[in-house]
Parts: structure tokens; sequence; C-alpha cells
């Protein structure tokens, strides 16, 4: 068992605090820099890490594997196990008001369903506002799906069973970039089925 010292957490919590607030980008024009900069750093920086939670352990029956596309971070999740033929892919897109939410917060979700669906999931962390307003998080939502779907043949993935999925704001971004492949992609792609959850309710759109 490893023991952590209890002072070693909030150590840790208030360093990342400090380090965003010193190194934190701000758009130009603002007349109280500092005011936003206490507000960004101590308010918005600390829900976001509170959002993300005690990550979980390591997974033995699932590969994980981050990378960065387009400077957007993914995280993508196979299972172990042999296939007994090409899988499913699910993109995941998270809510949080495209403020809130990471790859992090939703990381058991997004391997409970890697494992009950044996498919292939994508989990993409697109970057957050007020840094990158919107549409910026459309965008990255949109190029992450575009990488996904040209190395299918890499993760052995049918093109012909891909879901796009989200809840709350990624349940929005998961609906415009499952209607751009509708319509821009039928050569590359067939989309199967839209999944979205808004304000607890789950929609399933078949394609």
């Amino acid at each position: 068992m490893v023991l952590i010292s209890p002072v070693v957490i909030p150590a840790l919590v208030l360093g990342g605090l400090f380090y965003d607030f010193f190194n934190s980008k701000l758009p130009p024009g603002i007349d109280q820099p500092l005011k936003l900069r206490v507000f960004h750093s101590f308010d918005l920086s600390l829900l976001r890490i509170l959002l993300d939670g005690i990550p979980p352990w390591r997974d033995s029956k699932l590969l994980i594997k981050d990378l960065k596309v387009d400077e957007v971070p993914l995280r993508i999740y196979q299972p172990k196990w042999p296939p007994t033929g090409k899988r499913r892919g699910i993109l995941y897109f998270h809510g949080g008001a495209g403020t809130f939410g990471s790859i992090r917060t939703f990381e058991r979700i997004c391997r409970y369903i890697a494992k009950k669906c044996d498919s292939v999931v994508v989990s993409v962390g697109y970057r957050l506002a007020p840094e990158h307003p919107y549409p910026g998080q459309y965008f990255d939502c949109l190029n992450a799906t575009l990488y996904f779907m040209r190395n299918l043949e890499e993760y052995h993935v049918n093109p012909a069973l891909i879901i796009i999925g989200g809840d709350s704001c990624g349940a929005n971004f998961a609906t415009l970039v499952c209607t751009k492949a509708i319509f821009s992609w039928k050569s590359v792609v067939k989309i199967k089925a839209s999944v979205c959850n808004r304000s607890s309710k789950l929609e399933l759109v078949w394609v």
C-alpha cells in the first residue's frame, strides 16, 4: 500500500493554481488584467481541477493511448482481447458548457463504453473557453473525427460502424460533426448512429 502525505495533494493543487495564474494568456485590451487572472486561476481553474476528480487505477483490460492532433489531446481506448472482426468506433465529446470538463473527467465513462460495447472509443479533449472561444471547440472535434476516420485501419475499426456521441454541449458538437459527415464524407465513411445526452435525456439517431 502506498501512503500519501495529506499535505502533498493540497500542495500540488496550489502549485497548479499559481502556475496557471502567472502563465495564463489574456486577450489584448483587458482593463483589469489582475482581476481576470484571479478569477481565471482561483475560480475557473480550481473548479476544473475539482471536476477532474481522482484518476482511476490502470485498467488491465484496455490498451489506452494518448496523442495530440493539431494540438488537441485525444485518448483512445481499445479492448485488449482479440476481436472477432473489425470493431465499431465511437467518438465521444464530453460536456461542460465548452468551459469545463476534460478527458480525465469522463475517463471512467469512456473505459466502461469501450469494455461493455467491445469498441474502440476516442475521447476528445477539445480546447476550452474562454481561452479558446467558440467555434474553436467544434473545429477541434471535427479535426479529431477526421483523424480517426483516416486511420480506421490502424485501430481495426469497421468504417460502416462509426458512432458519434457526447453529452450536454458535447452532444451539440456531435450533432454538428455527424451532420457534416453525412453530407460531406459519404465517400470516406458511413456514420452508423449519433448518441447524444442532453439534459438527462438520451437521444439515439440511426443514420
